[in-house]
């Protein structure tokens, strides 16, 4: 099984078998819902819930029909005044003469890059140390993050320009042609969605996904048509062998861009790269080996640790080195001399507005900081939801090791845990959320609440095992850290992506 939870496995099998039929329409590989990620479709909450699927009214289709329109011609236009500002901004990527191309498909975070005056690689932090140590030719190929205004891209491109960074986007390869393309693959893609969602039976699944793909068609879709097109650029050109390390979070973005490098067989070797901290329910990150046959899957796929392998008939699995936790292997910390409690809050907006609520309503022994989402602006939820606490932008390294004890829900909860840091994860059974800690060092290490009595229940517990055992709750980190975590030697990164 790929899901400990039999209700989940069986809701990833039937939308396999659903992509298996969708995908003979290659526009239909660009449906975020067909692909299993979480959206506004709420498949996988409906189905677990099991409550009724809304009814697909003719008005309510037609609506968003005119949304999807208005918002992707919209967004289009945003986008074409962007592709001005990359021509504009002087930025391009010149090509190796001869030899393999080493492809960095991650992503570029506008914000990060405005704020710092520089492009830092948050997603394979290490990784072009190792390249340039083996004189590797090598290029970002990034997926564009955190605004539509065309001037903060115009300022990005400028800042990458006058630091010499080897980044290629789209926009130095598409063609006008492609641009047209595109405009078609708007026009199109709606109607092959109703296509689809009409030929579904009168199962309750069949429902539940039919109300799933109107529910979510008025999003933005083109760009994983785009990166299919720049995949598709990419293969053309005059390079002998491309190779792709990837990050792989199974998103349309990413099987369109595979699919695209492929055009040319046997021309690119694509690694996705799994190396972080995940859920144990979330539907895309697992491959689906049924879709191989599209090309939309890498031919190696890499993990954090050994905890999170799995056997895939179409693809290597191996265990790569977790590039975004060295800190796990330098950090010597002594949580019983913890000063604050680390709040970590989650990316969804409901959960963490649970999570406020049940802090809020526990008597704590030491100072409380938050520290939320890096996509999230924490000034929403208003001081009324904070309250005495603090919120703080350092990094994680920098917190941790200032903790006695930590809170919340998310990855980060993994990181901290690996320290032999107290974990509470709040797991509320009123809102649906994602569940990431793994079994090892659960009662000990950490443990699961769902509301506030149940966090002080727990935070008693752990203050007691702070004080009475402390070696143990280390021991416990560090056999959570040999299982889901491996240290990104130098020697371990050249093995895992073929460096040598």
């Amino acid at each position: 099984m790929k899901f400990k939870n039999p209700k989940t496995e069986k809701i990833y099998e039937y939308l396999s078998g659903m992509s298996q039929k969708a995908y003979s329409d290659p526009y239909l590989i660009s449906n975020d819902v067909l692909c299993k990620q979480d959206t506004r479709g709420r498949i996988l909450e409906t189905c677990l819930a099991g409550e009724t699927p809304q009814k697909v009214t003719f008005v309510f289709a037609v609506k968003k029909i005119l949304f999807y329109f208005l918002k992707n011609l919209a967004a289009f236009s945003l986008y074409l005044v962007t592709a001005l500002a990359y021509r504009l901004s002087g930025q391009t990527f010149l090509f190796p003469e001869k030899g393999e191309l080493l492809v960095l498909d991650t992503y570029l975070v506008a914000r990060q890059i405005l704020e710092q005056g520089e492009f830092r690689d948050t997603f394979f932090p290490g990784l072009v140390g190792a390249l340039v140590r083996r004189k590797k030719n090598y290029v970002y190929v990034p997926r564009l993050f955190g605004t539509t205004n065309s001037f903060d891209w115009f300022r990005v491109f400028r800042i990458l320009k006058k630091n010499s960074d080897p980044v290629l986007t789209e926009f130095q390869l598409l063609k006008f042609a492609d641009y047209i393309d595109t405009l078609r693959f708007i026009f199109l893609y709606p109607f092959s969605v109703r296509r689809f969602a009409k030929s579904l039976g009168t199962g309750y699944e069949d429902k539940v996904l039919r109300y799933s793909l109107w529910q979510a068609l008025d999003s933005v879709a083109f760009g994983g048509h785009t990166r299919f097109l720049l995949g598709r650029c990419l293969s053309s050109l005059k390079i002998e062998k491309i190779k792709c390390f990837s990050w792989y979070e199974n998103q349309v973005v990413d099987k369109n861009f595979y699919r695209g490098l492929r055009a040319v067989p046997g021309k690119a070797d694509i690694v996705g790269s799994q190396l972080f901290i995940r859920p144990s329910m979330e539907l895309n990150i697992v491959p689906d080996d049924l879709e191989a046959s599209f090309e939309v899957i890498p031919d190696r796929v890499l993990v954090n640790g050994s905890g999170y392998s799995f056997k895939l008939e179409h693809a290597q699995v191996d265990v790569g080195p977790a590039l975004r936790y060295v800190h796990l292997f330098n950090l010597n910390i002594h949580p019983p001399d913890g000063k604050t409690i680390l709040a970590l809050m989650p990316f969804k907006d409901n959960n963490t507005i649970d999570i406020l609520k049940i802090i809020h309503e526990v008597d704590w022994p030491l100072p409380v900081e938050i520290k939320f989402h890096p996509s999230t602006d924490w000034r929403k939820y208003g001081q009324e939801r904070l309250g005495q606490f603090s919120v703080t932008d350092k990094t994680l390294q920098e917190l941790l090791p200032r903790a006695r004890m930590v809170v919340g829900c998310g990855g980060a909860l993994v990181e901290a845990a690996a320290l032999g840091i107290p974990v509470i994860n709040i797991q509320n059974l009123n809102s649906f959320g994602y569940d990431y800690m793994p079994e090892i060092g659960k009662g000990i290490l950490w443990d699961q609440a769902a509301d506030a009595e149940e966090v002080a229940q727990l935070v008693s517990q752990f203050q007691g095992a702070l004080q009475s055992d402390p070696s143990r709750l280390k021991e416990e980190g560090a056999r959570l850290r040999s299982v889901y975590f491996s240290e990104p030697t130098d020697e371990l990164i050249g093995q895992a992506f073929g460096l040598d």
